[in-house]
């Protein structure tokens, strides 16, 4: 099996290279990610033709054999050329993360570099699996998150033959360990610029100063069964969706295969 692995937060972060150590043992891997940070860029893309990848040095405790390279450029324009780049063009699936802050929504790749990457995938015809975990638990959380996707991975290798052209949307609780329940959930509704609200307003001569706050997962009551109401149970959360979002799948095998995700 061929995987690109990709992210949003930039290749100097830890969470990327958990995940390729890890799902290195389950076939090739090849990294490919921005130089910086580019969170909140959803499926935006770099409009330029022709352009140059840097390769990347993994860091120490990571088979120095995997590719990697970065491009100052979006984590979608980073996973469409590494679809078309690696393995000769012959890869059979993109794995994105692990991310610092949770991804649901109905269409997460609006907002979400995360799952934007992951939807490049989709889009071409391929598996993309997007994972990301608490802000504030995620660090020490990836040696964990990295171990239970490959389980997920190897869970849907081992159910399709050819491999889902699906987006796997997972999000990890607070506290995840080896007893934490999973999931199989429906997509929520985003709630970031539906809750949006102005909190404070000054203004002067030369303009305006605002503070404000984007909507939380939690400001609207979940609905049960949805993606935000299992994470409010502590629960691991896996959306499965389609080419087409509205295409939420709830039928076997998925609710065997995402039980698979665990520490």
């Amino acid at each position: 099996m061929n995987l690109v692995v990709a992210n949003d937060d930039g290749i100097d972060v830890p969470g990327i290279w958990a995940l390729a150590r890890e799902l290195s043992k389950l076939g090739q891997v090849a990294v490919y990610a921005p130089t910086r940070n580019f969170s909140g860029a959803g499926m935006s893309v770099l409009l330029e033709r022709v352009t140059r990848l840097s390769r990347a040095a993994p860091p120490p405790g990571v088979d120095p054999d995997i590719p990697a390279f970065t491009l100052e450029a979006p984590p979608a324009s980073l996973a469409a050329v590494g679809a078309v780049h690696a393995f000769g063009g012959k890869v059979d699936a993109l794995v994105s993360g692990i991310n610092l802050g949770w991804n649901p929504g109905e269409e997460p790749y609006k907002v979400s570099g995360t799952a934007g990457a992951a939807q490049v995938a989709v889009e071409r015809g391929l598996l993309g699996v997007a994972v990301s975990a608490e802000y504030f638990a995620a660090a020490r959380q990836f040696g964990e998150i990295a171990v239970a996707t490959r389980r997920l991975l190897g869970a849907i290798r081992a159910g399709f033959d050819p491999l889902p052209n699906v987006l796997v949307n997972v999000n990890v609780p607070e506290d995840f360990g080896k007893d934490t329940p999973v999931r199989l959930t429906t997509p929520s509704l985003n709630t970031m610029f539906s809750e949006f609200r102005l909190e404070e307003c000054v203004a002067d001569e030369h303009g305006v100063d605002l503070r404000f706050e984007f909507g939380h997962y939690f400001d609207r009551e979940p609905t049960p069964g949805d993606e935000v109401h299992a994470l409010a149970e502590g629960v691991v959360s896996i959306a499965v969706t389609g080419p087409r979002p509205s295409e939420v799948l709830m039928e076997e095998p998925w609710p065997d295969v995402v039980r698979e995700f665990r520490a």
